[in-house]
């Protein structure tokens, strides 16, 4: 047996070749996942569907509920939820590795937000069909192809006949759309330990490095009743909600002109934002609305503090109301509430960055950038509170928290090869004297 950590051409054609014969499984295992609604809450049964395919694999499962993380509910990330942690765990498993070799993590979520309005869909949402090489539904491309990705990168692995030095571990986790506080926040804080973490997302087939912090926030503004009739006996809080709605459009033109971050800006994109995604007033049309409410999502740059962003929405709030007499005696409120989630980064030249990089790039039509997300991802959690560098890696994103959503069968099965090749750039392997001698055989041919 010889170990390596640099991949051989025979050996990256073995893994290619044993990635294609286990595809067929993985977008069956992943339509399975599909047609399991998992949305927050709902995540029991796509979990025991992961662990019957871990257990196949020969694998022990430990099971980890948020609840059974001590002190969990004192951390900044964490918040309260209407929805029980009881059954519904985290999923781990390790495969062993023969020693001397780093370890790593693949970490998948196996929650999906809701389908919305299914009959814009064009298919079942939840059908999770196999159709013209695309796996369809909710869930497929986030991050449901991702998960089968990473265990069935396992099966390839065997398949090819690769032991990996150091340990590989497995995690399925839950409610990572609603900010993974009950998922990679508990796994992260509990363990195992790992040196490297990547995350499967729907990247393009890039590295996302770093990601934007996100806090919600609820803006309240008092009106006054009356009946329509006599509208200006009242006070509309429409009316009065409408400056400060103005005011926080502003700011987020404001900040996209001044908060920059080379990781995040390409394509157009901005590095951070803030939308307004709720307003609710009134109960009746012939009553003056006597509250209004907006609801909304700032983002702020690894570079920034989450302490700062929020003095400065409220700020805005404060001078958007300064001069209204109304508002002067009637002060609206801002309250922090829901998805917290602190930004995070890792060095471009960080050692699993440019394994993956370079895995990629050595087998694959592809350069992957290393880039930012400018959203919550659950890769801070390692970073932040495990001291480990984490990543997302994956396939594509296809309309993915919108309708239509798929994924193409031939970017799972890229995405099954790069993940078994990247375990073994990373971990280390051991391959027969076969396996030794047609590698050099190509490498030899390759210099001729």
């Amino acid at each position: 047996m010889t170990g390596s950590s640099v991949i051989g051409p025979a050996d990256r054609r073995r893994v290619r070749e044993a990635a294609a014969t286990v595809v067929d499984d993985a977008a069956a295992f992943t339509g399975d996942l599909v047609r399991e609604r998992s949305v927050q809450g709902a995540e029991a049964t796509a979990q025991e569907r992961v662990a019957e395919a871990l257990t196949d694999l020969g694998l022990e499962i430990d099971r980890l509920e948020a609840d059974d993380v001590p002190g969990i509910e004192d951390h900044p990330e964490f918040a309260d939820t209407d929805d029980s942690y009881d059954g519904r765990p985290n999923l781990s498993a390790r495969v062993d590795g023969a020693g001397e070799g780093r370890s790593l993590l693949f970490n998948g979520h196996v929650d999906v937000v809701p389908e919305g309005d299914a009959d814009q869909w064009s298919f079942d949402p939840f059908g999770g069909a196999i159709v013209d090489g695309e796996i369809r539904g909710r869930g497929a491309s986030d991050m449901k192809g991702g998960l089968a990705a990473m265990i069935y990168a396992v099966e390839a692995l065997e398949r090819a006949g690769v032991s990996l030095r150091g340990d590989l571990i497995l995690q399925s986790v839950i409610e990572e759309e609603a900010g993974g506080y009950g998922g990679s926040l508990a796994t992260a804080l509990a363990g195992p330990e790992a040196d490297a973490v990547v995350i499967p997302e729907p990247t393009d087939f890039d590295c996302w490095i770093a990601n934007d912090g996100v806090s919600y926030f609820r803006v309240t503004v008092e009106g006054k009743g009356a009946h329509a009739a006599n509208t200006d006996s009242g006070v509309n809080a429409v009316a009065k909600l409408i400056p400060i709605f103005e005011a926080l459009t502003d700011l987020h033109e404001e900040r996209t002109e001044t908060v920059h971050d080379e990781l995040f800006e390409r394509d157009g994109e901005n590095t951070v934002s803030l939308n307004v995604g709720t307003v609710d007033a009134g109960e009746w049309p012939s009553s003056v609305p006597d509250e209004a409410v907006l609801e909304g999502r700032i983002s702020h740059a690894p570079a920034e503090e989450r302490a700062e962003i929020r003095r400065l929405v409220e700020e805005t709030v404060q001078a958007a109301a300064a001069g209204d007499q109304w508002l002067e005696a009637h002060p609206p409120t801002v309250e922090w509430f829901g998805w917290r989630g602190s930004s995070a980064r890792v060095a471009p030249d960080e050692a699993i960055v440019e394994t993956v990089q370079s895995v990629v790039s050595d087998g694959f039509d592809h350069e992957p950038r290393a880039i930012g997300f400018p959203g919550g991802i659950d890769t801070r959690f390692f970073v932040n509170d495990a001291d480990t560098p984490a990543l997302c890696f994956g396939p594509g994103a296809h309309n993915i928290h919108g309708t239509d959503e798929y994924l193409p069968v031939d970017e799972l099965e890229q995405a099954i090869a790069s993940l078994a090749l990247i375990a073994m750039a990373w971990c280390g392997y051991d391959r027969d004297d076969e396996a030794a001698d047609a590698d050099r055989a190509a490498r030899q041919e390759g210099q001729q």
